[in-house]
């Protein structure tokens, strides 16, 4: 049985068939955007030129190699040989920060109290942001945007001042939600009435 033909996998199965030209375009993507040749992404690799050819043209690189290239472009393994990360289904090359992941993990302990604040926080931010790309898109706005000239001093004000609270905000939750993480609470001591003396 050969792989990758699908047969004799198993009912349900989410492997992926290896698009073995598309990973070969990936790799020399990555090279190019790093402003590398051949051979000098081979040095790299501990490889040779003729290597990074076959590489480019499907041959699958050795795992030590292929961590080496997702290294240099800024990627996953997974991105690299699927086209797609693992984290967020995302098709773009540059993966997520370790600072946005660990972000997005405290954002999903923010708990329901506390989501009114965070939503009025982003409201307000993003209505800043809309306010100042409008302004800073020279003669393309979109319909209906002001541009900066048609905001007055006090208004700029305001909004230099809701990005201010919007951080504010911010920090608050996002820093009772790391205090969470690092000390999760302990469990709860049992009522006096629960509890059972010994003879």
């Amino acid at each position: 049985m050969a792989l990758g033909t699908g047969e004799g996998r198993l009912r349900g199965s989410k492997v992926i068939d290896l698009d073995k030209a598309a990973m070969g375009r990936r790799i020399k993507q990555i090279r190019v955007q790093a402003g590398m040749r051949q051979w000098e992404l081979a040095r790299l690799l501990g490889t040779t030129q003729s290597a990074v050819h076959k590489y480019e043209h499907g041959v699958v690189p050795e795992p030590r190699r292929l961590v080496e290239l997702a290294r240099i472009g800024r990627t996953s393994i997974e991105w690299i040989l699927t086209g797609r990360h693992w984290e967020d289904g995302s098709q773009n090359q540059e993966r997520l920060t370790p600072e946005v992941l660990h972000t997005a993990q405290i954002l999903r302990l923010i708990q329901a109290r506390e989501m009114p604040r965070v939503d009025e926080a982003l409201r307000i931010v993003r209505a800043a942001i809309d306010a100042l790309r409008a302004s800073t898109d020279g003669g393309e706005r979109r319909a209906g945007a002001p541009a900066r000239g048609d905001y007055s001093d006090e208004t700029l004000r305001v909004l230099e001042s809701a990005k201010r609270i919007h951080d504010a905000v911010v920090r608050s939750v996002l820093g009772e939600a790391t205090a969470r993480l690092a000390h999760p609470p302990e469990p709860a001591e049992p009522e006096a009435a629960e509890r059972t003396e010994l003879p």
